[in-house]
């Protein structure tokens, strides 16, 4: 009876690994406002996946009218291999990292972020 109780009992810890998602780091992001003097800062997972800037920085300081608009990005906590790109065709392509921790992303005027993605890795 004992030995059953600990081998239920091992089963139920492994299982119990096996289904927590492994460690992601992730990445503080700052956007900022310098128009309005708006700024806020998002974590966003270091897992190569596109994030919706609109959904990490909705109902933020930054979210003008139910759109998120910034003039500039700023990382804020990361790794020294932290890389992050923010992506909005045609004309978003900026790329943070430990060596350009600040970017404009619009030459300092505000532009609505509606179809914007961030993506960082470690």
């Amino acid at each position: 009876m004992r030995l059953l109780l600990f081998a239920l009992g091992l089963m139920a810890t492994s299982a119990n690994t096996m289904a927590t998602p492994r460690n992601v780091q992730t990445v503080s992001v700052q956007l900022s406002n310098d128009q309005s003097g708006a700024n806020d800062n998002a974590d966003v997972a270091a897992d190569g996946r596109l994030w919706s800037i609109q959904s990490l920085w909705r109902h933020s300081p930054v979210d003008m009218n139910g759109f998120v608009t910034a003039t500039s990005a700023q990382l804020t906590g990361f790794q020294q291999t932290t890389h992050c790109k923010i992506i909005q065709a045609p004309n978003v392509n900026a790329e943070l990292d430990a060596e350009r921790t600040w970017v404009s992303l619009n030459q300092g005027k505000g532009i609505q972020l509606k179809l914007a993605y961030i993506t960082c890795s470690d």
